[in-house]
């Protein structure tokens, strides 16, 4: 190949190589808290049979009714409602970039779909339906439908077993 001829291949292929890179690369996540009310300490557990592998479920005793929050901005895409089976009454939260929270087996859903919301806005109560077997939140972090590792504070949770977490949705 002529020294030429490299160099036109070379000009052409490097403008589509740096476009690959910066598609492939993820969007940054939102700060993302705990969804519960600042100072308040909640037991999460993360296990590899649960569904999906990377959410989380919280507990404290006499959760039932407790506040849920969104663990950050955003607006509401969906508000369901599965009855007896899966998440029971969960909601979903848009933050932009792909990101999405989930959070079910609500006892009260407080917000409709559109509707914004802000970081620390109580959007629901904790509760035991759906498929559940006692009151908790099951909570998952989203990019793009799949559900990623929890992180709040900007560090990752612990996986696989049990912590407890202080809430800073302050």
């Amino acid at each position: 190949m002529s020294r030429i001829r490299r160099a036109l291949v070379a000009a052409l292929a490097a403008p589509l190589v740096g476009l690959v890179l910066v598609q492939g690369e993820a969007a940054a996540a939102p700060a993302f808290q705990m969804p519960f009310p600042c100072g308040q300490v909640w037991e999460g557990q993360t296990r590899t049979s649960h569904s999906p592998a990377n959410a989380v479920d919280f507990n404290r005793a006499n959760d039932l009714g407790d506040a849920v929050e969104a663990a950050a901005g955003g607006t509401v895409t969906r508000v369901a409602n599965e009855g007896s089976t899966s998440y029971g009454r969960w909601i979903e939260i848009g933050h932009g970039s792909g990101w999405t929270t989930r959070y079910a087996h609500l006892s009260v859903q407080r917000v409709s779909v559109g509707q914004n919301v802000s970081r620390g806005q109580r959007i629901g109560d904790v509760g035991s339906t759906g498929g559940s077997t006692g009151p908790h939140l099951h909570f998952e972090e989203r990019l793009n439908g799949v559900a990623q590792r929890v992180v709040f504070n900007g560090s990752t949770i612990f996986y696989w077993g049990t912590r407890n977490y202080t809430s800073r949705n302050c």
